[in-house]
């Protein structure tokens, strides 16, 4: 009577593996679009001599933002835009100074090192469903970003 409750359970059991095996299998899993995008290489040291034709596509623009529409924007503009930001400014774990740009409560940009906006040179803008990011320079290093509402 043992032997064949044994047999019985050893079956049932090996019917519920089968069964529950095809259940958690239910077909060819589909594009992931999270790993992918883990997949596709990451730019090292972006901003500091990346090639034109990769400019805005790793640049806090998403990676797939290779169709994204570069547009010109007045430097001046920019220097206006700047001087109506307020600043809240820190010092990270590591010691490097972060200023946070906040536009009417709302945060819109950091610049990452004690620069003077009134310094920062215009690198780049593109047209995003934000706005214009605008990308931030220091003697030809991308040091920042703010985005132009």
């Amino acid at each position: 009577m043992k032997k064949w409750l044994g047999i019985g359970l050893m079956v049932l059991g090996l019917f519920g593996l089968v069964f529950g095996t095809v259940a958690a299998y239910q077909g060819v899993p589909g594009p992931n679009p999270d790993v992918e995008r883990a997949m596709e290489p990451q730019m090292v040291g972006h901003g500091h001599g990346a090639m034109a034709e990769d400019r805005g596509r790793y640049m806090g623009l998403g990676v797939r933002a290779t169709d994204l529409i570069e547009v010109s924007i007045d430097p001046a503009e920019v220097q206006d835009y700047l001087s109506q930001l307020s600043v809240e400014e820190f010092t990270n774990p590591r010691g490097v100074t972060i200023q946070k740009l906040v536009y009417d409560g709302d945060y819109v940009g950091k610049v990452v090192g004690d620069y003077d906006l009134s310094e920062l040179d215009v690198y780049a803008a593109y047209e995003t469903l934000n706005g214009v990011k605008v990308f931030l320079t220091y003697e030809g290093n991308i040091v920042g970003f703010v985005l132009m509402k």
